[in-house]
């Protein structure tokens, strides 16, 4: 997190967002929280075993994802790769792909990571023992 503002140039809003969050002080509550320029989801869970499910992707928005406590591996792959599971759904902003990951990470408390337009990626997950996470989901309009 200390290295998140080195993102400002390529995240429009994201200023702003960083400081609705932090209005929220430490343990904000889970939910949906608006700020100008977009908004941000505070959840909580368990993630699911990485080979499960598929890979997401937006159009409109650019997801930021912060986690406040615990951890989650979060797959990644370029769509370009992938092929489309479930068609795009404008409400939701989002589209589903299927495929291998390209790429895995490991997210721990104090670490953020983005994934743009071209991103697939399925977070909230794991390859060995079930974690929690506790994070913030922010939402930042794609220009």
């Amino acid at each position: 997190m200390k290295n998140i503002g080195v993102y400002k140039p390529v995240l429009k809003g994201l200023d702003a967002g960083l400081a609705a969050v932090r209005a929220l002080g430490e343990h904000p509550e889970t939910g949906k929280y608006t700020f100008e320029g977009g908004y941000f989801l505070v959840q909580e869970g368990k993630t699911k075993p990485l080979d499960e499910g598929d890979f997401e992707a937006h159009r409109k928005y650019i997801d930021v994802q912060i986690i406040l406590e615990g951890c989650e591996m979060v797959g990644w792959a370029d769509i370009d790769g992938l092929k489309e599971s479930v068609a795009y759904d404008e409400a939701k902003d989002k589209i589903m792909y299927a495929g291998e990951a390209a790429q895995c990470n490991t997210i721990r408390e104090g670490m953020f990571w983005a994934a743009f337009p071209e991103d697939g990626h399925k977070a909230c997950r794991h390859a060995g023992a079930q974690t929690t996470y506790r994070k913030i989901v922010m939402k930042l309009p794609v220009e």
